[in-house]
């Protein structure tokens, strides 16, 4: 296994992940090592080896500290003619001796590196919104608020969007998503509220609002969707959507809720589109 030695710093760096990528001078050792010749077409190439894992340590004698550090990559940047060592998780570990400011850090980075994780879990690749399992969570949760009488679920479903898929492919379709999420993220905002992508062209907020201020900002935010075109080769594109608004003082259950806000959206297509249908 390769070893390369490092100071102290630039250690503690690689052990809380603050540092991932480590640069080596391309001293004789390194070049022998990591260069493979290869002769094609009467001409030597060279590749770089690669190498899945590699021993970091800091510091002499068998008791230094040091680690087994997994290797995703080694690339060499001709720019600053150096090799450069792509690091992943650590895979052992022994003899560390951090500092306690070193080890309240790590923990600090654990800890926000699980938020981040969780978060990601709790978000909509394509539009970065929260997903239907996040709005199942955050609806079981407001329901026991305090001011759970003014939680609303507003259903937003987009209209005719299978004719943009059809007519102008599902990369236009995931920009149109996009545009909504956006809209309606911003308008959840001003809600008090939170945005989700509830499932295809369908999304969901759930606020606290009273009624008649929530209407006039859902009618605005109905109009500034269409307002704007999305840009296709072939002509831009207009999005109207329809609207189902329910109220949880009206509702037995968050189930019925959320059942409530969802058949409005279908009366709203029925009655053409680009409309709002209050429970």
């Amino acid at each position: 296994m390769y070893k390369i030695s490092v100071n102290k710093e630039i250690f503690n760096d690689l052990l809380l992940k603050k540092l991932k990528v480590l640069e080596k001078s391309t001293s004789s050792y390194w070049k022998r090592e990591l260069l493979e010749p290869k002769i094609i077409n009467d001409k030597i190439k060279y590749t770089i080896k690669q190498i899945d894992k590699i021993k970091i340590t800091n510091g002499l004698g068998e008791d230094k500290p040091q680690m087994i550090i997994e290797c995703k990559k080694v690339d060499y940047s001709f720019k600053k003619d150096l090799f450069e060592f792509h690091f992943g998780k650590i895979l052992e570990q022994k003899n560390s001796d951090m500092s306690e400011d070193y080890k309240d850090t790590l923990i600090q980075v654990l800890l926000q590196e699980r938020v981040q994780l969780q978060d990601s879990m709790n978000r909509d690749h394509l539009t970065g919104v929260y997903n239907r399992r996040k709005m199942e969570n955050d609806l079981s949760a407001f329901v026991n608020q305090n001011n759970k009488d003014l939680l609303t679920a507003v259903f937003i479903d987009a209209d005719r969007f299978k004719g943009i898929n059809d007519n102008f492919g599902h990369e236009t379709g995931d920009k149109a998503l996009i545009y909504l999420a956006k809209r309606i993220q911003k308008y959840a905002d001003i809600l008090n509220g939170e945005a989700y992508r509830y499932g295809g062209e369908e999304f969901l907020i759930l606020c606290f609002l009273p009624k008649d201020e929530l209407l006039k900002k859902l009618e605005q935010l109905k109009e500034d969707i269409k307002s704007q075109k999305i840009y296709h080769s072939k002509k831009d594109i207009s999005l109207t959507v329809s609207m189902g608004v329910a109220f949880y003082k009206d509702c037995k259950t968050k189930d019925e809720l959320i059942k409530k806000a969802d058949d409005c959206v279908y009366i709203a297509k029925d009655r053409g589109r680009d409309t709002i249908v209050v429970s």
